[in-house]
């Protein structure tokens, strides 16, 4: 059995244990008991101590000679070990993983599930920027390398924009194959993950005690918990209520992405009562928010006067300002949003205004096809949009080292 190394973010198992009217109710809901057996629990400690072994094993190779190793590693994710000077047995062994399907994978749920995203159109923008971005900031343990990396003082439209790029990338039609865009960016950033790991883990700042590793695996499966299980909750409050073949594809596209992205398999979902499980420990390895918290918050808040916009910009980007702000207030409540330093609005009127819009198309588009055809177009098209009001910033790769 493995074996408690106590962290200072991780709270007790008995803590975990606790129960309250809340917590009966969603074991009720999901039909499962939340909290943790002792097994689960260990497993939960040892997840916020471990980072991604193959590429951090690569990493150690790669920095032996950095700037040789690391245009070998360059030239066999671009254009393939077969164009490598000679035989690097380091690179043939993670290549060989990651371009090996694991037997779970269904294309045809694939390509279902973009189908699904494109028809959200710009909601899916709305819900990560406003939800699962934001409700992120919220515990101090996700904020830690970004902070240390140098993010605090980084132009908040940049590293949106950076996410952004590589959300369309995986979004694309056949994202996944070999050397397209949606594989090759997703390996970069499991790169770029483990060389700030590397970086962080021997740097005196960081604090091991209390934080474990950096991007780790378990805050790595929240993160893309937030992408699939918590956008799903979003879009159903904004009205939109997909089918069970609608979930069970868009959850598979990010189980893939998820396991390409260095997440072990124990921490990828397959049913949305997987991460909400995953979703209430959640609380229990972080402590309260923090500056940090508001710093971060306060940055993305302001993000929207960085856009580009073609027309009436100072009038485009207040609008877009009071939105962002009232969907946040809307899924996070006032006090959520005075935790995050944030100011709140007397209602959240432009989530009110996407409830019944959202309502009338969606619902119309399950009985005129003419509707769904209209969504699927346009919704792809308005998250490209999305994408070309951040100009030069649009075309760069997510990352916290650029």
């Amino acid at each position: 059995m493995s074996t408690l190394i106590a962290l200072k973010r991780l709270a007790p198992f008995e803590k975990m244990l606790n129960s309250n009217w809340k917590t009966q109710i969603l074991n009720y809901l999901t039909d499962q008991r939340l909290a943790p057996s002792y097994s689960e629990y260990l497993s939960l400690n040892q997840a916020l101590l471990k980072g991604d072994e193959p590429m951090d094993k690569l990493l150690i190779w790669i920095m032996q000679n950095p700037k040789q190793h690391r245009k070998y590693f360059s030239i066999a994710l671009y254009e393939g070990i077969d164009k490598l000077p000679h035989a690097m047995p380091e690179l043939s062994e993670f290549f060989n993983l990651v371009e090996t399907p694991p037997e779970w994978l269904d294309q045809e749920k694939m390509s279902e599930a973009l189908n699904f995203i494109y028809r959200l159109g710009f909601n899916s923008g709305f819900i990560l920027r406003d939800l699962a971005l934001m409700m992120g900031y919220l515990y101090p343990g996700l904020n830690q390398p970004l902070v240390l990396t140098g993010a605090l003082n980084k132009n908040a439209a940049k590293r949106f924009a950076e996410t952004t790029k590589w959300w369309m990338d995986i979004t694309e039609p056949q994202a996944f194959d070999r050397f397209n865009n949606g594989f090759t960016s997703t390996i970069y950033v499991r790169f770029i993950h483990a060389l700030v790991r590397h970086q962080l883990n021997k740097s005196e700042k960081w604090d091991t005690e209390t934080w474990g590793l950096p991007i780790n695996q378990y805050d790595q499966a929240m993160t893309n918990i937030a992408f699939s299980g918590v956008l799903l909750l979003g879009v159903r409050a904004l009205g939109i209520f997909p089918n069970k073949r609608e979930v069970d594809s868009f959850l598979h596209f990010w189980k893939y992405t998820g396991w390409l992205m260095g997440i072990e398999e124990k921490w990828l979902i397959d049913k949305e009562s997987e991460g909400w499980k995953f979703l209430y420990w959640l609380p229990f390895t972080h402590p309260k928010p923090d500056a940090t918290s508001k710093s971060l918050a306060s940055s993305l808040s302001k993000e929207p006067f960085e856009r580009q916009y073609k027309y009436l910009r100072p009038l485009q980007q207040k609008l877009a300002y009071h939105q962002h702000l009232e969907i946040t207030q809307f899924f996070l409540g006032r006090k959520k949003m005075q935790e995050l330093g944030l100011k709140h609005h007397s209602a959240a009127w432009f989530a009110y205004y996407l409830i019944a819009r959202n309502a009338v198309l969606y619902t119309g588009a399950r009985h005129f096809k003419k509707i769904d055809t209209f969504l699927l177009q346009h919704g792809r098209h308005m998250q490209k949009h999305s994408l070309d009001l951040y100009a030069e910033n649009g075309k760069q790769l997510a990352s916290m080292h650029q």
